[in-house]
């Protein structure tokens, strides 16, 4: 009977295999809330891994970058003097190019009866300044017969004597305009400034504004542009003193005679005289004669000694 002792087992097995087959007993609570943590978790992993990682209660260190400085303009010394109708021109300049155009630029605004000085040289490389700024300058600087303009690296240097501070002021700001970022050292003079008080010394003045003698040509008596320049400035010192009184005194060289000369002397006085009414002097504060050739300051026997002797000159009485 053991045979069918091992039937009854074994169909037993089978039937429970299959019974527990349909009644698998179902996940629990605790599956279920591990199911949905575990994505949480990982989730919270990556997101403490990725996160900027702050030092509570380190010292800020604050970390100051070098200031740079700008350099200065190298600029290479460019220096032109005027002394009359001439120009005297020294310097360097990168190129004949631009030496020409320099020249150019000057003929342009100052004319064709100036005579320039050319003693500039060419050396390759340097830097030469913005040349179109030298129109504006030299015209605002054109009453100034003894004008400086001297640019070495990044100053330039304003000289010479102005008929007013308005002259001197224009040039230093035509300079500025045509070259910001260059130093501007405005030494440039005012003719005939008197300061209050010092009108004792009116003929100093008259006589230091006078740089160089009021001249004429051969039986002329016009006043060239130069001698207005040097008026307008004796006229602006004696007019900073009410109760000066002048007399302007014409002279000849000694060609000719008294009959010729002595009119002549009078009408380069009476000239002068105009010129400084027309500036604002009182015409009672200035009178005028003409001595002909009676007082040289120059030998007669040479043209240069006659040029000298055809002269006006400004006595305070």
């Amino acid at each position: 009977m053991a045979g069918s002792d091992d039937a009854r087992v074994n169909a037993a097995a089978t039937e429970w295999r299959t019974e527990s087959r349909y009644y698998r007993r179902s996940p629990g609570l605790g599956w279920l809330l591990g199911l949905l943590l575990i994505p949480l978790l990982f989730g919270w992993l990556g997101w403490g891994a990725l996160k900027p990682k702050v030092n509570i209660g380190a010292p800020s260190i604050s970390v100051t970058a070098p200031s740079l400085s700008v350099p200065g303009l190298n600029l290479a010394p460019l220096s032109i003097q005027r002394n009359g109708n001439d120009f005297t021109l020294t310097g360097e300049l990168p190129d004949l190019m631009t030496k020409n155009s320099l020249l150019a630029e000057l003929k342009g605004v100052l004319g064709s009866g100036v005579n320039l000085i050319d003693k500039l040289t060419i050396s390759s490389g340097v830097r030469a300044p913005d040349l179109s700024g030298l129109a504006p300058e030299f015209t605002a600087a054109a009453d100034i017969t003894n004008f400086g303009f001297n640019l070495v690296a990044d100053t330039l240097t304003l000289t010479g004597t102005a008929p007013s501070e308005e002259v001197k002021a224009g040039v230093e700001a035509a300079a500025r305009a045509a070259w910001p970022n260059v130093q501007i050292s405005n030494n440039i003079d005012v003719k005939g400034a008197v300061a209050a008080g010092s009108c004792g010394n009116l003929q100093a003045a008259i006589t230091s504004a006078l740089g160089t003698p009021i001249t004429y040509q051969h039986a002329g008596s016009s006043l060239t542009s130069s001698a207005k320049t040097e008026l307008t400035a004796i006229a602006n010192a004696i007019k900073a003193c009410p109760d000066a009184r002048v007399t302007v005194i014409g002279h000849t060289d000694n060609t000719g005679s008294d009959a010729v000369n002595v009119p002549l002397s009078d009408n380069r006085a009476r000239s002068v005289v105009d010129y400084l009414v027309s500036q604002g002097v009182p015409s009672g504060s200035v009178s005028s004669k003409g001595e002909g050739s009676s007082a040289p300051v120059a030998s007669n026997d040479t043209a240069d000694g006659r040029a000298q002797n055809r002269r006006t000159e400004i006595t305070v009485n």
